[in-house]
């Protein structure tokens, strides 16, 4: 057969890659289909049918919605294309070459791994590039991706790695170390024989192994070991055997009339198949064999008929679908949102992943084969072991280049990672959760912030008094979160250390004592354990809970979640394994180049500034804040009522409004580009203030809503590039404390 003929080959790889993109854009929106994926605990028959019910509700976009779904859902049988293409077009080279000469199995593998691995580590080193810029992509630390680098994807948690597209290269893998043996058996046997015989054996391992892999059932039945997707790989063997040895009655055959029908027929067997587990024993096979003979008849005439771009686009796909195949699905996961979100924004979307992967893919082969050359001219300059020599210093260049850039950001610029910025200073506690470590005085840097926080002995902020209350002492005690212990600020600088001196500097006829137990991170649940425990051994006057618009939230966690969130089971931040895994420079890259890239490009708030402006503590319909989050709360602050008056102790509430319910937009350099605190349909600007306000009242405990003292000033008293106050913002919060706390007659 001539080049030209050849065509439909190079079509059909490009209906199957275009079908496998659909596919993967399909289960990102709507999820993966449970008809011809059996899994460990596969859902019943009627369930696997009920998921095929058309979707509605969406309007004009019903039709499209659904089409995309049922397309992309059968999308995954581009697979079997690609199987019998690859047994096809191997095949069908190697006899026009050798005919039915024996294999040189050196120069065989050789010319095999020529093909396929040097675009598989380009694609390797893309996607690490993109890890160590921007924080995502192929950690360079990561065993997986060693393992990876060498086509390796055996197990259950290797198979989808990072690309879960990239299982298909580990099954060709496999396929080209066997293919000798299916040669020499094509030799012996003859397409027909081969084809029965590797069908029949594949069959019988692959039915026994979807009854007995049950927690390997998915990776199995993928083809994670080469024999479960044999039947294929021959039949493209034989059928290249078939059309080089009798062209004219195979392509009679294949393009007959009754070959059409009989290919109907059995496609639409294979899917009736996979519906069930036995069904699936040779499903794959059926649909592969029935698709491919519906196209075969159709892109042998098509390439003669249709207009030359379509032609050219067709030849084009076909030719560059290995780099295409390699870099369409991390594309996908980065660009398209995951769940269904039927507007013209998510077509864009598509459209952008499908614009990208055609980039990248030329990117790719370009790439490869510019640093191919460069290695293979290096090479004839240099000798192989000046060129390995010289490789390896560049190499070494850019660690040196790297490793100093993490310094660099640690140096100028630390980040917040492997757990709490203030992770450092703090430990464990069995009791209240975590505390300060005890006596110690740490320096903290992170994202603008450069302060001193100085622990007593019992593992909390400021000076520690003893237990004994001299007569003339007003004593009182302090608890909250990290707006009062103070993250941000010195110790010395925090609103209760300036309370104090502001109230000793206006009441004359006592000595006032106040006691810092706040903690950063702790909420009602901390707040009750620390009253509890040292109200009685302190015997405060007063108790002054402060409390933050997350605390319906926080009430929420446990002590263990809150631990493994500060990261005390995590790396240590500064060691050495951390500086070489890029840890801050990665941070830094992921927060300053691709958040703000994804805010573009998705159109959705970044997540980083998002949290930072506690925009969560304001959004309606979360019902388990406004119901579970509310009780709880009453719960604790109930429980610190019922100890204080055990203790002959008065308490207030001050409440702590979020940054962007105090500070304008401009005044916050973290603030989402797209998100309007004016849409009621999503935000309730006086939601916290109005449950705590209802729990206060509950408890007939007075409550000091700090929101419009903070937000009347034209100076915004939070961080602009974090959550808390600044030291004015103490400064401020402490002076009004001081009035109020005389006015109501807590102080003489």
């Amino acid at each position: 057969m001539s080049k030209q003929r050849l065509l439909w080959v190079e079509f059909i790889k490009a209906f199957a890659l275009i079908w496998i993109f659909f596919n993967h854009i399909s289960e990102q929106l709507f999820g993966y289909p449970m008809i011809a994926n059996p899994i460990s605990n596969w859902s019943p028959l009627s369930e696997r049918l009920a998921q095929l019910a058309p979707l509605t509700g969406y309007g004009l976009w019903n039709i499209s919605v659904n089409l995309l779904r049922y397309i992309g859902w059968v999308g995954d049988q581009g697979v079997q294309l690609f199987i019998i293409a690859s047994g096809f077009g191997l095949t069908w080279g190697l006899l026009q070459r050798m005919a039915d000469k024996p294999l040189k199995l050196g120069e065989f593998y050789v010319r095999r791994a020529e093909r396929i691995y040097p675009l598989w580590w380009g694609v390797h080193l893309m996607f690490m590039g993109a890890w160590l810029v921007t924080g995502w992509g192929l950690s360079v630390f990561e065993p997986a991706t060693i393992i990876s680098l060498l086509g390796i994807r055996v197990t259950s948690g290797l198979l989808y790695y990072f690309s879960p597209a990239w299982w298909y290269f580990w099954l060709l893998v496999q396929l080209y170390l066997i293919y000798p043996l299916l040669w020499a058996g094509l030799r012996k046997l003859g397409p027909a024989k081969l084809l029965l015989c590797s069908s029949l054996i594949s069959f019988v391992v692959r039915g026994a192994g979807l009854y007995f892999f049950d927690g390997y059932l998915d990776a199995w039945s993928r083809g994670a070991i080469f024999i479960t997707r044999l039947p294929e790989f021959v039949f493209g063997i034989s059928l290249a055997a078939w059309l080089f040895s009798q062209p004219a009655e195979t392509n009679k055959r294949l393009s007959s009339s009754k070959s059409l029908f009989g290919a109907i027929a059995v496609y639409v067997l294979g899917l009736l198949l996979s519906l069930t587990l036995p069904g699936m024993t040779i499903a794959p096979f059926l649909l592969g064999i029935g698709i491919f003979v519906i196209l075969y008849q159709l892109f042998t005439r098509l390439p003669f008929a249709a207009p030359n771009w379509l032609r050219s686009f067709g030849e084009w796909i076909g030719e560059h679908s290995y780099s295409l195949y390699l870099v369409h699905h991390p594309v996908i996961l980065a660009l398209v949102p995951f769940g269904i979100a039927a507007s013209f924004r998510t077509s864009i979307r598509i459209l952008l992943a499908m614009a990208v992967t055609l980039t990248l893919a030329l990117v790719l082969e370009w790439s490869v084969n510019f640093f191919t050359r460069i290695a293979q001219n290096l090479v004839k300059k240099l000798g192989m072991m000046r060129a390995l020599l010289t490789a390896g210093l560049l190499g070494g260049l850019l660690i040196v280049l790297l490793i100093g850039s993490e310094l660099l950001v640690r140096r100028l610029a630390p980040q917040e990672i492997n757990g709490w910025g203030e992770r450092s200073a703090l430990e464990p506690d069995n009791e209240l959760g975590w505390r300060l470590i005890p006596s110690k005085t740490t320096r903290l840097r992170w994202v603008s912030y450069d302060y001193t926080v100085e622990a007593n002995s019992l593992g909390f902020p400021g000076p520690e008094y003893t237990s004994e209350k001299p007569g003339s002492t007003y004593r009182i005690m302090v608890t909250g979160d990290a707006f009062t212990s103070a993250e941000g600020v010195d110790t010395s600088q925090a609103w209760p250390r300036l309370l104090e001196i502001d109230l000793n500097a206006k009441v004359s006829n006592k000595d006032i004592q106040v006691l810092n137990f706040a903690m950063t991170g702790y909420g009602p649940n901390q707040y009750a354990a620390v009253v509890d425990k040292y109200v009685p051994i302190y015997k405060p006057d007063l108790i002054v809970i402060e409390l933050f618009v997350n605390d319906f939230q926080d009430v929420l966690w446990s002590n263990e979640d809150f631990q493994y969130n500060i990261g005390f089971s995590s790396p240590d931040p500064n060691s050495l394994s951390s500086v070489i895994k890029l840890d801050s420079l990665r941070r830094f890259t992921s927060l300053n180049v691709l958040g703000p890239i994804k805010e573009v490009l998705r159109n959705q708030p970044d997540a980083n500034g998002y949290f930072l402006g506690h925009f969560s503590a304001l959004v309606v319909g979360h019902s388990e804040i406004e119901n579970d989050g509310r009780q709880l709360t009453y719960e604790r602050l109930k429980n610190i009522q019922d100890v204080a008056n055990q203790n002959t102790s008065k308490v207030v509430f001050v409440f702590v409004p979020a940054p962007v319910q105090a500070c304008e937009p401009d005044q916050l350099a973290y603030y989402p580009r797209n998100v309007d605190l004016n849409d009621t349909t999503q935000f309730d600007t006086n939601l916290p203030q109005r449950l705590m306000t209802d729990v206060a009242q509950s408890l007939d405990v007075p409550l000091y809503d700090l929101r419009d003292m903070l937000s009347s000033s034209a100076e915004c008293y939070y961080q602009p590039h974090n959550i808390h106050w600044t030291v004015a913002g103490h400064q401020t919060v402490a002076e009004y404390l001081t009035d109020v706390l005389i006015r109501d007659g807590y102080l003489p």
